[in-house]
């Protein structure tokens, strides 16, 4: 199983094959992506995969067409439509925009 790493805020969660890293930083609020669609509309959630882009599923037509927006290369992916393929390893994320993270209790 791959663990992804939100880089920035050094969260560590383990993502088994097919996790959608949105639904991860859903489930950890601490680790700040912004969103605003969830459905490759708007760029807001975008990642920059700083390692283990080899271990990311491929990037569907609808994710490629708004990256070509945004002319990113191929290690900037939208949070909202990336996941984690199968194989163990680390995915390493950078946050590209930050939302404010929820005070901690």
């Amino acid at each position: 199983m791959a663990t992804v790493i939100f880089d920035d805020v050094g969260v560590a969660l383990p993502a088994p094959e097919g996790a959608r890293v949105m639904d991860l930083a859903d489930e950890h609020p601490a680790t700040a992506v912004p969103f605003s669609c969830r459905f490759a509309n708007c760029g807001t959630c975008r990642v920059e995969v700083v390692e283990g882009l080899d271990l990311c599923e491929p990037p569907t037509e609808r994710e490629a067409r708004v990256r070509r927006i945004f002319s990113d290369g191929p290690s900037v992916r939208l949070a909202c439509q990336l996941r984690v393929g199968g194989g163990d390893g680390v995915v390493r994320l950078r946050v590209l925009l930050r939302r404010a993270a929820p005070p901690r209790r």
